[in-house]
């Protein structure tokens, strides 16, 4: 017999190594999940070291794995309750539990409801996924809505600790009868025919489409919470930083109890996103979820040992919980390989377990906009040729994932900002814009009082640049603008800056999603690196005419004195405006020219360390202790040990150090004072130190 359920959902939220074994078969085949065996899945779960499970009762395919009323069961699951089962087992077994349920995502209900289908108005894609193969219902037809609720209810009345909505977004923008009726009745318009960012008509149809997105989340969480208060609820929020045609905003947040998602994009975009999930999650600790396989598609291709186990260490190393997705065999069998490497990175966990970490030291903070998902210069089109795809292929993305990328490399401790924590924005002495395109009233007025206030602000490129060409926050960067360059290249130079005495390069691409603006300065603003132009710029040159210099590249020709890089007081604050998005540069010139730049803002940070560039360094304090995380992500070779490095932390006012010790085996090591200063060398390692530094 089922338990009953614990008092408090927070159980399964308390964990950090969390286990879900993909369901996603179907049953039109009798072998399907033939093999099957619920107290297997607990026992394999429970042999990787796990201490939470996230157990499937509904698929993507819409079958449901408990007996269902109102849905569809699997054919494995005629005579059996088999998430019933499951979930006793793990719960036998001492680990919280959490129930999946795929939201929209339902091949079932698709084929058989046809008038509930999602009809996106261009092609759409699933990312690396066989689009084809799945049958997507839109969340705005009232009896999908009604049917999902009558499933969830069910799924309510077993003991789990927490839920887990997935696919919550939009896949293309939906036009069928159901959306146009809603904006309709909502706004007495028609769906607009163009994707057309500089059109107020355009503008909130997309506004429209974030709100029903957010709306859903809420109402989702709202329907567990009316039948179990105690329960705690998440949606994947793996589109967080996807493009605008999924329509997940920072308001649909207000649908989660704390934040998780799967992601799939490398260490880039591992390194920006847990530091996003850390920061915008409501409770503590979000979740970070990564496949076993190397990814969605590949069933018997696992990542390699090391990369796995860093992969959940670098959720750690951000104070995240790690969930490692594990695909079942079609007939139901659990692959022992897989399972072993999944005991080999939850061991890595508890093996560098920190214990209680505290707040997150960090210098500096990345402004993440997810107003700034598109772009007000892209060329109108036909709604029939929206993006297929969810990349993060817009200009702020590449500028932010750039600055995350150099930061980290530099070994500047960052964290990431967004507008749902404007009144925070005094907590990091460093801020930065990274060519955020669109800046709301209550943003410009937030950043215009934190610079005013004592902030330091980094900011490029189209940062609060309006239709009309106007920088909102131009009083606080010292400039007007002038209008976008009109050449394919050109370059930045400086006399006052050695990072910038050799010409930094510029790419300027037809489509603006890669270019840089003139500007002119204002009075009081300091010029720290100046505009060179190609030979015969802006002309790019033909065969018939002698606008170019060689003929395979445009090489810097005239120096001007027209400013690209500015530094300028505002009140009590400094800020320093690049006309090029230099972090989003992929070279060692434009990484290296940012981080001068970041370094002229924050000259005395609190943490510094001179580490190897794949080295991840994070630290937390709380009172009377602060840790310091070093994890070596192996861009290069897992295997290469980093060297003894010299590690330097400011200690709060007051304050001296006790004792300097690390976390793995108790040694104590020697330090030296200067001031609040403390500085030590951490010994050679492979995969992660942790340093943890005791004061009075």
């Amino acid at each position: 017999m089922i338990q009953p359920p614990p008092p408090s959902g927070a159980r399964y939220r308390q964990s950090r190594r969390r286990l879900l074994i993909d369901m996603h078969i179907p049953d039109w085949d009798p072998a399907f999940l033939s093999r099957f065996d619920p107290a297997e899945l607990a026992a394999a779960t429970i042999r990787t070291g796990a201490d939470a499970a996230m157990l499937y009762f509904q698929n993507h395919v819409g079958l449901c794995f408990y007996p269902t009323t109102v849905g569809q069961r699997h054919r494995a699951a005629a005579q059996r309750d088999l998430a019933g089962e499951a979930l006793t087992a793990l719960r036998a077994g001492g680990l919280a539990t959490c129930a999946y349920y795929s939201v929209n995502f339902n091949n079932q209900v698709w084929q058989d409801h046809p008038d509930w289908r999602l009809a996106p108005a261009a092609p759409a894609s699933v990312g690396v996924l066989p689009r084809e193969r799945y049958g997507i219902v839109c969340l705005n037809h009232p009896a999908y809505r009604a049917f999902a609720d009558a499933q969830i209810d069910e799924i309510l009345a077993y003991p789990v600790d927490a839920m887990f909505f997935d696919m919550v977004w939009w896949n293309g923008v939906c036009t069928c009868p159901s959306c146009e009726a809603r904006y309709r009745q909502e706004t007495g318009a028609e769906i607009p025919a163009t994707v057309d960012w500089n059109d107020p008509d355009w503008c909130r149809f997309q506004a429209r489409r974030e709100a029903w997105l957010a709306q859903f989340a809420r109402d989702l969480r709202g329907r567990v919470k009316a039948a179990r208060p105690e329960m705690e609820v998440y949606h994947n929020f793996a589109l967080g930083l996807s493009n605008w045609t999924r329509g997940v905003s920072l308001d649909s947040i207000d649908g989660h109890d704390f934040l998780g998602g799967d992601f799939h994009g490398g260490t880039r975009e591992q390194l920006l996103i847990n530091r996003l999930l850390r920061a915008a999650t409501p409770l503590r600790p979000a979740e970070y979820m990564s496949t076993v396989g190397t990814d969605l598609t590949q069933h018997t291709r696992l990542h390699p040992a090391a990369t796995l186990r860093r992969k959940a260490l670098a959720a750690l190393s951000a104070d995240n919980a790690f969930l490692a997705i594990l695909a079942i065999d079609p007939d139901g069998r659990i692959d022992p390989l897989a399972v072993e490497r999944t005991h080999d990175a939850f061991a890595a966990l508890l093996e560098h377990d920190p214990g209680e970490l505290g707040e997150a030291i960090e210098p500096v903070a990345l402004y993440c906009s997810d107003r700034s998902k598109a772009s007000r210069w892209d060329a109108p089109r036909p709604i029939g040729q929206a993006p297929a795809s969810s990349l993060a292929d817009y200009p702020h993305s590449a500028a932010l994932l750039g600055a995350a990328r150099a930061l980290q490399r530099a070994h500047i401790p960052f964290g990431v900002a967004t507008r749902r924590a404007l009144d925070q924005l005094a907590r990091w002495p460093v801020l930065i814009l990274p060519n955020v395109e669109t800046l709301e009233a209550d943003e410009q007025e937030a950043i215009r009082a934190y610079v005013q206030g004592g902030g330091r602000l980094y900011a490029s490129r189209s940062t609060s640049l309006d239709s009309t060409g106007r920088f909102g926050l131009g009083d606080l960067f010292g400039c007007t603008a002038l209008g976008d360059e009109e050449g394919a290249m050109l370059y930045a130079e400086s006399d006052a800056l050695p990072e910038l005495r050799r010409p930094l390069t510029q790419v300027c691409a037809a489509d603006r999603r890669t270019g840089a603006l003139r500007i002119a300065a204002s009075p009081g603003a300091e010029i720290l690196a100046t505009r060179t132009l190609p030979y015969a710029y802006p002309a790019r040159g033909t065969a018939q005419d002698r606008q170019w210099s060689t003929i395979h590249a445009s090489p810097p020709w005239q120096r001007t004195a027209d400013p690209v890089i500015l530094r300028h007081q505002a009140g009590r604050g400094l800020a320093i405006y690049s006309a090029f998005d230099i972090e989003a540069g992929e070279t060692p010139e434009h990484e290296a020219a940012f981080i001068a730049l970041i370094r002229q803002l924050a000259p005395d940070p609190e943490l510094s360390a001179d580490a190897h560039p794949d080295v991840w360094f994070s630290g937390f304090a709380r009172p009377g202790r602060i840790t310091l995380m070093f994890l070596h992500m192996a861009a290069s070779d897992p295997a290469l040990t980093v060297p003894q490095t010299r590690v330097r932390v400011k200690l709060p006012d007051g304050s001296r150090c006790q004792a300097i010790r690390l976390r793995s085996g108790g040694a104590t090591l020697p330090f030296g004072t200067d001031g609040r200063d403390v500085h030590f060398d951490l010994p050679p390692f492979t995969e992660m130190m942790i340093a943890e530094i005791d004061h009075d």
